[in-house]
């Protein structure tokens, strides 16, 4: 259910495909984007329903599908289309948007202000609150030119790197809260993973050079102890290797041969508003001149966005969540590592919806090598696939009947049981190796233990298999890592005698 408000945030109507009164959803699209926090938000309604007229510009939406937390729409615009049926097309965006530009910053400047204490002043008259803050140490800042407020505090994260969202707080009647929350980096590391022919359906690569740069100038707006400026060069700091400093500049030069205009840098400029010593100063430049000396790839990907799906919660991603791709259509397989840049979903189509990635690390081939093969003599040996880790115990069994036949045995422990029921798994699963009798398991270095996974269906679950490369003995499993049935097994790679 989405609540509709008028421009006084009364709560008139409500958009709704179940219930009698309310006004029915024709067709959705929310869109989010990691950059800047800015979402919005399109839909269709019959313009004849009474609710309809209540969807005029400057309204609001209070949209709750978001499993983040509620958002606040202003609605910016519709159109009518005229046919066999009249439909209200509504287009909106983050209220936000337009209560921060309405805002102009006075000239003002900050001497050893926390970064909590600067948003809050930013915010001051625009009905929005700072909520979550990451980081409140003490900075310094100018603010000179007449910015809005949405300017202004865009360009305060900006020099943390730090990453916006908008929420609101509604109880069905009123809103309590309009919150502005900042995170070092929103999202988490969810292990979930889009394979192709199953939930993922097209990967387009994405290379964008317009902003690469060679070289960057560290200007430093504080002023050192005595009063006197802070400069680059007197860091007397070696670069590492690759780089070179020339005066106040710092200069990448294998990306001066590969993306130099004509052997000529591209230069940019980085104001550090925290450096309080040369050495400060040349360290962050290096950061901001490493972020931006390479081409900025990313991948657009065409998904099946099973999350609104029933029993299939769990593969819920969000804007900055860290997930993995498959995709063995191309050549070679492509296997990702990526954070969610935009995403886009259907409240009506639930099976719909996209996602741009970002920041991606291709997974080596070296372990993918290794858990395919484990995942051949998986295919092999395996065609039903028992409840969570039903196979461990099995497994164990079959070792207790040939142990006297064999000069090497492994056992699987659980902490936990073997068994599990209505989905409460907590526990830790042991490899123990034995050598005849002896138990040679701490012997042994971590990546002798290669522990592989494979969902209800017999599929391998490359995300996990690869972040448990190299983790040793021992395991650990939970709900989340069980949908319905999963199998977990160890292979030993023995060092050679």
């Amino acid at each position: 259910m989405w609540y509709i408000l008028n421009k006084t945030y009364d709560a008139v109507g409500v958009l709704n495909n179940k219930i009698p009164k309310g006004c029915p959803i024709l067709r959705d699209s929310w869109k989010g984007q990691l950059e800047d926090g800015y979402t919005t938000l399109e839909f269709d309604v019959y313009a004849s329903h009474p609710q309809a007229s209540f969807l005029s510009r400057g309204a609001f939406i209070i949209y709750t599908d978001n499993p983040d937390g509620y958002e606040l729409f202003r609605i910016t615009k519709t159109t009518e289309s005229h046919g066999l049926e009249e439909i209200k097309t509504v287009y909106c965006e983050t209220a936000a948007t337009q209560d921060l530009i309405g805002q102009i910053i006075e000239p003002k400047s900050f001497v050893g202000a926390s970064l909590s204490d600067i948003v809050k002043f930013l915010l001051s008259n625009t009905g929005w609150e700072l909520g979550v803050c990451y980081y409140d140490e003490i900075i310094s800042t100018d603010f000179d030119d007449y910015p809005t407020a949405l300017e202004a505090i865009r360009s305060t994260i900006k020099q943390f790197g730090a990453e916006i969202e908008f929420k609101v707080e509604f109880d069905g009647q009123e809103v309590a809260r309009k919150v502005v929350n900042l995170y070092e980096k929103r999202g988490t590391k969810t292990g979930v993973s889009f394979e192709y022919a199953r939930n993922l359906e097209g990967l387009r690569k994405i290379e964008d050079g317009n902003k690469v740069v060679t070289a960057m100038i560290g200007i430093a707006s504080n002023e050192d102890a005595n009063g006197n400026p802070i400069l680059l060069m007197n860091a007397q700091k070696k670069p590492p290797e690759g780089f070179e400093v020339i005066g106040n500049m710092i200069v990448d030069v294998n990306a001066l041969q590969e993306y130099g205009n004509n052997g000529v840098n591209v230069v940019d400029k980085f104001i550090d508003e925290t450096a309080t010593n040369p050495v400060e100063l040349f360290d962050n430049t290096l950061e901001a001149l490493k972020k931006v000396n390479h081409p900025i790839y990313s991948y657009e990907a065409t998904v099946v966005m099973m999350e609104q799906l029933e029993g299939y919660e769990h593969t819920k991603v969000s804007i900055g969540d860290t997930i993995y791709i498959k995709d063995i259509s191309s050549e070679p397989p492509t296997y990702l590592e990526a954070r969610i840049l935009n995403k886009e979903l259907s409240t009506v189509q639930k099976d719909k919806g996209s996602i741009v990635l970002g920041e991606y690390v291709p997974l080596t081939i070296q372990p993918i090598q290794a858990v395919e093969k484990a995942q051949r003599t998986l295919q092999l040996k395996e065609k039903v696939w028992n409840a969570t880790i039903d196979r461990a115990k099995e497994a164990q069994e079959g070792v207790e009947e040939v142990k006297k036949q064999v000069p090497y045995k492994v056992d699987l422990v659980s902490s936990n049981g073997t068994t599990f029921r209505n989905g409460l798994i907590d526990t830790e699963i042991t490899a123990i190796v034995y050598k005849g009798k002896e138990n040679i398991t701490d012997t042994l270095p971590k990546t002798a233990f290669i522990w592989t996974k494979t969902d209800k269906d017999g599929f391998f679950d490359v995300a996990w298999n690869y972040e448990h490369v190299g983790v040793g003995k021992t395991i650990s499993v939970s709900s989340y890592d069980v949908n319905k049935k999963a199998n977990f097994k160890c292979e030993i790679d023995l060092p050679e005698e």
